[in-house]
C-alpha cells in the first residue's frame, strides 16, 4: 500500500527544517510547495523562475509533467509570498531560466537530491515522534499521495484533483478515493479501540472517559 502522511505528520515534517541555513530554508519551501501543489519530484526539479506568475493576491505555477504536458496550479497567498521571497533571496528574480530549487553542487536539483531530503526529515521526524510515521519508507511521491487524499477528505471533487495532479485518466485519480476510505476506516477503528477498548465489555461511562469533543460545553 502507498505510504501517505497524516495531516499531523505533514505539519511535523514541515516544521523540522531550520530557516536559519540556506539548505534548511530551501528544504522547508520545497516540502511546503510539494504538499500545496501535489507536484512530482521531477516537476519540482524542473521548476524555473519563469514558471511562476505572481498576481496581486496569489500566484499560478506551471508544472511540466510526464510527456512534457503542462498544467497550471494556483497556490495560496502565503505560499506565493514565501516563494517570491525565496527567489529574491537567491537573487534569481531577473533570470527566468534559472531553476528555483538547486542542490549544493548543481544549478538544477536532481530526483536523488529530493529523495535525500525526504529521508533526512522523515528520519528526524520518526526519532522525535516514534508513535507516528509508521510506514517503512516515505519517498517523495508520498507527499503527492498525501495531497490527493487530504483534498478528497476535505471534500474536493475527484475531477478537480485529477486536474491538479495532471492525471490523464480519472481511473488513476480514483485510486486515491480508495486510499482515503482506507484512512477513514483505520481512524474509525483506532478511535473505537481508544475510547471503547478492544474487548466487548462496556468501559466506564464517567464523563472524563469521553473525548473532549463529545462533552457538553
Amino acid at each position: 500500500m502507498r505510504a501517505v502522511f497524516t495531516r499531523d505528520e505533514v505539519k511535523i515534517l514541515l516544521s523540522i527544517p531550520s530557516e536559519i541555513s540556506d539548505t534548511g530554508l530551501r528544504d522547508k519551501i520545497l516540502l511546503s510547495f510539494m504538499y500545496a501543489t501535489g507536484a512530482r519530484a521531477q516537476e519540482v526539479c524542473d521548476l524555473k523562475v519563469k514558471d511562476v506568475r505572481f498576481n496581486e493576491n496569489s500566484a499560478v505555477v506551471t508544472l511540466f509533467g510526464k510527456g512534457s504536458k503542462s498544467r497550471q496550479v494556483g497556490i495560496s497567498v502565503k505560499l506565493a509570498e514565501t516563494l517570491c521571497r525565496y527567489i529574491k533571496y537567491r537573487h534569481i528574480e531577473s533570470f527566468p531560466d534559472r531553476h528555483i530549487f538547486s542542490s549544493q553542487t548543481h544549478e538544477q536539483m536532481t530526483i536523488s537530491c529530493v529523495e535525500g531530503i525526504y529521508r533526512k526529515y522523515v528520519t528526524l521526524a520518526k526519532k522525535q515522534n516514534p508513535n507516528l510515521f509508521q510506514k517503512k519508507s516515505y519517498p517523495p511521491h508520498s507527499m503527492r499521495h498525501s495531497t490527493a487524499c487530504h483534498l478528497l477528505e476535505a471534500g474536493v471533487d475527484i475531477v478537480t484533483i485529477k486536474n491538479i495532479l495532471g492525471h490523464v485518466s480519472i481511473q488513476t485519480t480514483q485510486i486515491y478515493a480508495e486510499m482515503s476510505q482506507d484512512t477513514v476506516d483505520q481512524k474509525l477503528k483506532e478511535w473505537n479501540e481508544t475510547w471503547f477498548g478492544k474487548k466487548e465489555e462496556i468501559q466506564s461511562n464517567k464523563s472524563e472517559d469521553y473525548p473532549v469533543f463529545l462533552k457538553c460545553k
